[in-house]
């Protein structure tokens, strides 16, 4: 499938600041500033991993332990390149369907775009189990218990305010089906989705860390998979 970066600004700057790092630590031949250049580089083959590998094994986990029904409605949040999105079709038989949502944006994933993710569903021969729709998920274009699973991966913490993500997770609990489950890969704001979602009602509410595979530049920037079950 086509791949894209994960917010590749992000990448670049990391790798710019290692090789001026590299280059201070050259020119000064201090211990200290190989250390901090070690740690620079580190940092970004850690970033480069987990967007260009790890997180599809962390996806290919995470919705193998969902365990999802082949005629289940599946809404995907933030669907991007469809990484989340190809991995549910696997699973599904018609009637079952997975609607992937995303405003495609370029700034948070490199070549974003919903032709690219056609593409992508086209190569993989899931068209008939498969739908995109250009929506933002703080305002969900979908009918009240609609689904059975909601998934998001790496999306939700695109969305600049707390109360906004908030507002999201709502959006999901309206949507989603009585005893329907959602799952979240993200990262950073894990423990906010977790509190939420207690607030919201949900019920058996599990994070977990993904492992070395979700570092975005090393441990100090972990992926979470959160899943819950609505009341």
């Amino acid at each position: 499938m086509k791949k894209g970066i994960d917010s590749p600004g992000t990448l670049i700057g990391i790798v710019i600041g290692a090789i001026f790092v590299i280059m201070w630590a050259i020119g000064t031949m201090q211990w200290y500033a190989w250390i901090i250049a070690l740690c620079m580089a580190f940092s970004a083959l850690t970033y480069f991993h987990t967007t260009w590998y790890g997180k599809y094994k962390t996806v290919k986990k995470a919705v193998s332990n969902l365990k999802i029904a082949p005629e289940a409605q599946v809404l995907d949040l933030g669907t991007g390149h469809g990484v989340l999105l190809l991995e549910v079709a696997q699973h599904l038989t018609m009637p079952g369907k997975v609607t992937g949502i995303d405003i495609w944006s370029k700034k948070d994933q490199s070549n974003n775009s919903i032709a690219a993710t056609k593409q992508n569903i086209k190569q993989a021969g899931y068209e008939q189990v498969t739908d995109l729709v250009t929506a933002n998920m703080l305002d969900l274009p979908f009918e009240d218990n609609s689904f059975d699973k909601i998934t998001a991966s790496f999306s939700i913490h695109n969305i600049q305010s707390k109360e906004d993500r908030a507002k999201a997770l709502a959006e999901v609990k309206r949507v989603l089906k009585p005893n329907g489950q959602i799952l979240i890969i993200d990262l950073i704001f894990g423990p906010e989705y977790q509190q939420v979602l207690n607030d919201l009602d949900f019920k058996n509410i599990s994070l977990k860390s993904a492992g070395y595979d979700g570092w975005w530049g090393g441990p100090w920037m972990m992926s979470t998979v959160l899943t819950a079950t609505k009341n």
